[in-house]
């Protein structure tokens, strides 16, 4: 016999409480329950009240609004697994926090957009496949995505400035070049035409 799994009481509800629909006692814990979401079975821990932690077909139970929440993501997961997703909400969530970032620092981090995060999160949006080839990286080396401690900022050496400078003075000499030689081009083809 399965030993019942413990689940953190989030507001010191009781540990027993009776069933309204059977009178049973249901002890907190959390038992192992099995969803379908487009023909994918996924089986994952739902915390709350239940009548037989063991016993799967027995659904006798009560959920509370945190426990509701389990049950939402493990929607949200069973349908990014059966559509396929490299990554599924929670892997995403998951990648974020390791990189110590809120949604929308997520967000400007890695691009996508301001709610980007909020929606790859929510499952309500796949990650493209470059986003997700740039969390998979995040996911190896989070260092590289965390922001900055406080006051952490380095100044760019000289050297980095005058590179940066370099590259966008020459990208603005090419753009001006291009510009003259369409206007060349342009205008020699309009004296041709007038001449014959």
């Amino acid at each position: 016999m399965a030993r019942p799994r413990k689940n953190a009481n989030p507001r010191s509800y009781p540990d027993i409480i009776t069933s309204a629909e059977t009178g049973r006692p249901m002890r907190r814990g959390v038992k192992m329950l099995t969803i379908e979401v487009d023909g994918f079975r996924y089986t994952y821990p739902q915390p709350g009240w239940w009548a037989n932690l063991d016993d799967p077909s027995d659904e006798d139970g009560q959920a509370v609004d945190e426990d509701n929440e389990i049950a939402s993501l493990a929607v949200r997961e069973a349908k990014a697994l059966a559509r396929g997703a490299e990554l599924t909400p929670l892997q995403i969530k998951a990648i974020r926090e390791r990189c110590d970032l809120t949604q929308r620092e997520a967000s400007h981090v890695f691009g996508g957009g301001e709610k980007a995060f909020e929606k790859y999160e929510s499952g309500e949006v796949s990650p493209s496949s470059s986003m997700v080839r740039l969390l998979r990286l995040a996911e190896k080396r989070p260092n590289l995505f965390k922001k900055p401690a406080r006051g952490d900022m380095r100044e760019p050496s000289s050297k980095s400035l005058a590179s940066a400078r370099e590259a966008i003075r020459q990208a603005s000499l090419d753009r001006i070049m291009e510009r003259v030689r369409k206007f060349s081009q342009t205008s020699e083809r309009g004296q041709v035409k007038r001449a014959g």
